[in-house]
C-alpha cells in the first residue's frame, strides 16, 4: 500500500486543505493558535517550493471571536454567532496574512455562500477568480461567510465546503485535518484497542456507518464531527478526486503529501467527473425536489431519459426556471438532479400531464420536458 500511497500522493498537482476549529482555536484560552498557523504556513512554502498548488479552506472564525467577545460555548442565537464571525474573521485573517508573508506567500481572502455555488454564473466566475489567484502564486484562503449566511445561503460546515471547493477547483486531493490520526473503525477515545485504517479503496455503507463509532459532531467552537467529514469525502472520492484524513495537531500538509504521514488515505474514483457533472452531482444545492411515477423513474434510471411533465406526481420547494432541483422515485430516493426548465408554480398546473396538455394549457411555446437529459446526472 505504501508504494500505491506514494504514487496517489506524488502525482498530487492541485490540493485543498481544510482546518477545523478544534485544530486552529484554543478552546481552552481562547483565540486562534498564532505559533500552529506559523508552522502551517511554513509546510505551505514547502509544498509551494515542491510545484503544488495550495488552498486553504479555514475553520475558526466563530470561535476566534467567541473568546474576543467572551463566549464560553458558541451561542445559540443567530445573530451573536455571527457578531462572533464578523469580529473573530480579522484576527484570524491578520494572523494567516502575517504568517504567510514570512513565507515570502501572499493570501487572498475569499468569503462564499451557498449561492456562490448554486447560480452558475457566479459558480464559473469563482473558478475564474480562484484560477487567477494560483496562477499568480496566491494561497487562496476561504471560509464560509458566517457574519451574514442564514440558514437558506448556507453552505452547511467547512467539510461540506471543502469538498465544494476541491470540486470546482478539480483538485487531485483534499486534505482534511481534526484531532483524530484518522478513520478508525471504533472509537479510539472509547476503544483503546480501535484499528486505523490506513486505505480505503471506497466508501462504502460499511465505512460510513463507521462514522458512529468514531465521531459525534462538535466541541465548544467546532460544527462538524466525523460524518460530515465522510459525506464530504465520498463526494470528492466519486468524481475522481483523492482525500486523505490526519490529525492536524500532529501532522503538518508537505508531511502528507511528500512524507510519510499517518492518516487514511481514501482513493477517488478511476473516471473524473467533468465540471458540470460535479456541479450538478455534489457542489449546488438543490432548490426543490420532483418526485416521479414508477414508469417515469425508471426510464430516468434505466436509459437516462429526459424528465416530462406526463412523469411527475409531485413537487416541494420555490424554485425558478435554471434551478436545480433534486429528482426521486415514488419511495423517495434521491435518483437524479437536473436543471429545471419550469418554475415551481407552472409546473403545479401541468403535473402528471402529456406533452399535449401542456401545450394547450401554456401555449406552444412551453417546454415539452421538466428536465433535459443533457442537464441531468445520475445518482444511483
Amino acid at each position: 500500500m505504501s508504494e500505491l500511497r506514494k504514487k496517489i500522493l506524488g502525482e498530487t498537482r492541485r490540493l485543498v486543505v481544510k482546518i477545523g476549529s478544534r485544530v486552529l482555536v484554543d478552546s481552552e484560552h481562547g483565540g486562534v493558535r498564532a505559533p500552529w498557523i506559523a508552522g502551517f504556513t511554513e509546510s505551505v512554502a514547502k509544498l509551494r517550493a515542491a510545484g503544488k498548488e495550495v488552498v486553504v479552506v479555514t475553520s475558526g472564525a466563530v470561535g476566534t471571536g467567541m473568546a474576543v467577545l467572551g463566549y464560553a460555548t458558541k451561542p445559540a442565537n443567530i445573530a451573536e454567532k455571527q457578531a462572533c464571525a464578523a469580529v473573530g474573521q480579522i484576527d484570524l485573517m491578520h494572523t494567516y496574512r502575517e504568517m504567510f508573508q514570512r513565507q515570502g506567500l501572499v493570501a487572498g481572502q475569499i468569503l462564499l455562500t451557498a449561492d456562490d455555488f448554486r447560480d452558475r454564473a457566479r459558480y464559473k466566475n469563482l473558478q475564474n477568480t480562484l484560477n487567477a489567484l494560483l496562477a499568480k502564486g496566491v494561497i487562496p484562503v476561504i471560509n464560509e461567510n458566517d457574519s451574514v449566511a442564514v440558514a437558506e445561503i448556507k453552505v452547511g460546515d467547512n467539510d461540506k465546503l471543502s469538498s465544494d471547493v476541491a470540486l470546482f477547483l478539480d483538485a487531485d486531493l483534499l486534505l482534511l485535518f481534526t484531532d483524530e490520526d484518522g478513520l478508525f473503525d471504533a472509537n479510539p477515545k472509547t476503544h483503546p484497542g480501535a484499528r486505523l485504517l490506513q486505505f480505503v479503496p471506497e466508501i462504502s455503507a460499511e465505512i460510513m456507518a463507521m462514522a458512529g463509532k468514531v465521531g459525534e459532531a462538535g466541541s465548544a467552537v467546532s460544527t462538524g464531527g466525523m460524518r460530515s467529514k465522510l459525506d464530504a469525502i465520498k463526494a470528492v472520492t466519486k468524481s475522481g478526486c483523492n482525500a486523505f484524513l490526519a490529525n492536524g495537531m500532529k501532522t503538518l500538509p508537505h508531511e502528507v503529501v511528500l512524507g510519510d504521514a499517518v492518516g487514511t488515505l481514501f482513493a477517488g474514483a478511476k473516471r473524473k467527473l467533468n465540471s458540470r457533472s460535479r456541479w450538478l452531482s455534489f457542489v449546488s444545492t438543490p432548490k426543490g425536489v420532483l418526485q416521479l411515477d414508477a414508469g417515469a423513474a425508471r426510464a430516468v434510471r434505466e436509459k437516462h431519459s429526459s424528465v416530462l411533465p406526463v412523469g411527475v406526481t409531485a413537487i416541494s420547494g420555490r424554485f425558478r426556471e435554471g434551478d436545480l432541483v433534486e429528482v426521486r422515485d415514488p419511495e423517495g430516493n434521491s435518483l437524479a438532479r437536473g436543471i429545471s426548465l419550469f418554475d415551481a408554480a407552472t409546473l403545479k398546473l401541468v403535473l402528471g400531464q402529456k406533452t399535449a396538455t401542456v401545450k394547450t394549457r401554456l401555449g406552444a411555446d412551453a417546454p415539452e420536458m421538466v428536465i433535459h437529459k443533457n442537464d441531468m446526472v445520475l445518482l444511483s
